[in-house]
């Protein structure tokens, strides 16, 4: 096969898994204050005008429901893109073109791009990661060639993936670790390559942060508590506390999206780490104490792919801030798998490619992971979409805009139904969250009587007698059927 088109076979797999359920009519939590222009206010407040403007120019192009398919095509678009980017790298840094491809469509598969592929409002996040590994590599080049343009060319494009969103950004480390991961040349230049995307990420924070201050004082709005930050040893603990016992636990169980209690995660996590550590070890040359160094190097690196949360006061689990974590634990588990697996075979003398024993690992995980991201994909942002849709449309059939000026919604606060599963795939609807019921019914109001109508929308928690000019909706039926 050309090696030219070896990284589109990644990006035309993830296209073919995401894109029957994307271009269904859906639209998930923020997706509607977003389309009703609505929460600009607060992406400035959290330091992030880059993502405001996109923003706009996205959803200020599309008015109803169904038009949301265009971000989230936009969004899949990105996925395809930075998996090509990776697959490319992946053959750059030494991977057949085999690997690289079924290494590049499992990438595609892991939990942060089902978020991706299914919510509209996330579609600038792989467009964010690709902007920052692209810089971040470039950085990278620009320093070792002594190249300032190509340097000040990637400060540029980091500062602008810091001021969209700050968490995805931090994938500039992902090409870094890659390299150490694929080419160990040492603890002394993953040292260095540390240092140098510190220096980028520092240059590029620091003038990306005086920008985002200069804009809210600009607009004369007060910084949100997500861009505030740990400024005291206690947190600073509790910060290293919750990174070791949650992300790094999440990461090491790549594709369950299941949240476990802290004994399971721990017995299932533990494994895998020490297995992963096994390999590496291997994997290095040198003496034990250098293996130990560049593994500890390849550690700091994944870990400051959640830099941005490690620094902020907010603890908060979330696959779509853990994507660079995640891939690059992944991706060093497929590395040490094959160390470990091709000393396995020469010291017992057998006979097997370990090509062919790789394509099979791979298509065992390839294969069920593209049902569960389908399946997620489907009952956390489409399938409930759709019934909780159909539920209202039929409650609004006797709406009248000549005789309503209210509509009172009954919800049903408690009641909402959970799956044991991490962050947002837990959540069965978006009803549970209370900002989307009166966007909802805004839009479908706006969509069935030409945008003219705005009746007022007050949410109660128990029914009692409607007064004249008042329109009932229930929720609670809802609650048993999803």
């Amino acid at each position: 096969m050309n090696r030219r088109l070896v990284p589109v076979v990644p990006a035309a797999f993830a296209v073919a898994v995401y894109a029957p359920l994307i271009f269904r009519r859906s639209a998930w939590s923020d997706d509607f204050p977003l389309l009703l222009n609505s929460s600009s206010t607060k992406i400035f407040s959290d330091g992030r005008p880059v993502l405001t403007v996109l923003n706009r120019l996205v959803f200020g192009s599309v008015d109803t429901i169904g038009e949301l398919a265009v971000a989230r095509g936009i969004g899949l678009l990105g996925i395809a893109f930075l998996l090509a980017y990776l697959t490319r790298l992946l053959l750059e840094l030494g991977w057949s073109p085999k690997a690289a491809i079924l290494t590049g469509m499992s990438i595609g598969l892991l939990p942060p791009f089902h978020a991706y592929a299914g919510w509209a409002t996330v579609f600038s996040f792989p467009w964010i990661m690709l902007l920052s590994a692209f810089a971040g590599h470039r950085w990278l080049q620009a320093l070792e060639d002594r190249r300032r343009a190509g340097a000040g060319f990637a400060m540029v494009a980091m500062t602008l993936a810091l001021l969209a969103y700050p968490p995805a950004a931090m994938f500039c480390w992902a090409p870094p670790a890659l390299r150490l991961l694929c080419r160990p040349t040492g603890p002394r230049s993953a040292v260095v390559d540390a240092c140098r995307t510190g220096l980028l990420v520092a240059l590029s924070g620091s003038v990306s942060l005086l920008i985002a201050r200069l804009t809210m004082t600009l607009l004369d709005i007060q910084a949100d508590p997500r861009f505030q930050f740990i400024d005291s040893i206690p947190e600073l603990v509790e910060k290293a506390r919750w990174f070791a016992t949650r992300p790094l636990g999440i990461a090491a169980r790549p594709f369950l999206i299941s949240s476990p209690s802290d004994l399971i995660g721990l017995l299932t996590a533990i494994p895998v780490l020490i297995f992963l550590s096994f390999g590496l070890l291997l994997r290095f040359k040198g003496p034990i104490v250098r293996r130990l160094a560049t593994m500890a190097i390849l550690g700091l690196m994944a870990a400051l792919t959640m830099l941005s949360h490690l620094l902020s006061v907010e603890n908060q689990v979330e696959y779509r801030f853990m994507a660079g974590l995640i891939v690059v634990t992944w991706i060093a588990l497929v590395v040490a798998g094959r160390e470990l697996l091709s000393r396995t075979l020469a010291r017992f003398g057998i006979g097997i490619d370990i090509a062919t024993i790789g394509v099979l690992a791979m298509s065992l995980v390839i294969v069920p992971a593209t049902v569960a991201a389908q399946r997620n994909v489907n009952q956390v942002f489409v399938r409930p979409a759709v019934i909780k849709e159909a539920h209202l449309l039929e409650q609004l059939s006797g709406f009248d805009p000549e005789q309503h000026h209210r509509l009172i919604v009954i919800d049903a606060p408690g009641s909402w139904p959970t799956r044991q599963n991490l962050g947002i795939y837990s959540v069965r609807t978006d009803l549970a969250h209370s900002w989307v019921i009166r966007d909802n019914l805004r839009l479908l109001l706006a969509e069935s009587f030409d945008f003219d109508v705005t009746p007022e929308i007050r949410v109660v928690d128990k029914p009692s007698d409607p007064h004249a000019g008042e329109f009932v909706i229930d929720l609670r039926p809802l609650v048993s059927r999803l």
